[in-house]
């Protein structure tokens, strides 16, 4: 199956992280100009993903560390390929995200991509946001504004979720002392972001569609306002039909694969057993056409 030519979004991705862990892989497939997918429910079913610059608007990459990807931009950029970056940093203690680089690691490289390629093409995710007995409204409050104050160089969007309790995880928050938030709760932490990041020069978004708050606007992650802005692409407002209710992100292909992000994150959605994402990553071929 292939799309037609110069219409899809690819992201890459909400899956896994592939700038951090898979970027030697996905500049072999740009130069290869294709890549292969097995759809997440049906592991069997294949499809071909053409990854050549007629065919792909743009790029979507999804991150939380951008470094591995840098030997590559200029060769992405050379390409003539259109992209820009979803970048979560959270900052949470280490017990909550072990794998990750520290925040002002995540800071340098944010900034270092912000002045690359643009602060337009760099935005910032504080998601998920976890309320527990030491992340509580306090701590972001405090955290946040830490956070903006510090991003406000290199970035002009955040945008804001909180976190799903997928059953996977319910357990390790659980033990960590997670409450799901009340909508009065709900509404007080986002209208104390709203109000932190418009004093940092940073318009805030939802991610998706929320009920909570009311300084805080609907957002799409995958937007045809934001692509028409930032590379005149024509693109369909359309939802796409493959994501959440909730989400409005426009239609795109997804190139990676669940189970094999490393971070760690013990609210993590993508990746239910890190030992198996572990032993993935190990055999993994950077040459194969697919992860």
């Amino acid at each position: 199956m292939l799309f037609e030519r110069g219409t899809h979004i690819v992201s890459a991705s909400r899956r896994t992280d592939i700038p951090a862990f898979y970027a030697e892989w996905f500049a072999h497939r740009i130069r290869e100009g294709f890549c292969r997918v097995a759809n997440p429910f049906n592991p069997s079913q294949i499809k071909e993903v053409s990854l050549r610059r007629e065919d792909v608007a743009a790029f979507v990459f999804w991150t939380r560390n951008a470094r591995p990807l840098r030997p590559f931009l200029a060769e992405i950029d050379g390409g003539g390929h259109n992209y820009y970056f979803l970048y979560t940093i959270t900052g949470y203690p280490k017990r909550y995200e072990p794998g990750l680089p520290s925040s002002a690691e995540s800071i340098d490289d944010f900034l270092f991509l912000a002045e690359r390629i643009g602060p337009e093409r760099v935005i910032w995710r504080y998601d998920p946001v976890v309320l527990t007995p030491d992340l509580d409204a306090g701590y972001h409050r405090r955290n946040f504004t830490k956070l903006a104050q510090r991003l406000s160089e290199g970035t002009k969007s955040v945008v804001i979720n909180f976190v799903k309790t997928y059953r996977h995880i319910h357990a390790e928050l659980s033990r960590c002392g997670y409450a799901d938030p009340s909508a009065s709760e709900r509404e007080v932490i986002v209208n104390m972001f709203a109000e932190t990041a418009a004093s940092a020069g940073i318009a805030m978004q939802f991610c998706g569609r929320r009920k909570c708050g009311t300084e805080a606007g609907e957002g799409k992650c995958i937007d045809e306002k934001r692509l028409k802005r930032l590379f005149g692409l024509e693109l369909s407002a359309r939802k796409d039909p493959g994501q959440p209710k909730d989400c409005r992100c426009i239609r795109s292909v997804d190139i990676g694969r669940y189970g094999t992000c490393l971070h760690g994150c013990m609210y993590c959605y993508a990746s239910r057993s890190f030992p198996h994402a572990f032993r993935r990553y190990r055999m993994h071929d950077c040459s194969k056409d697919m992860l």
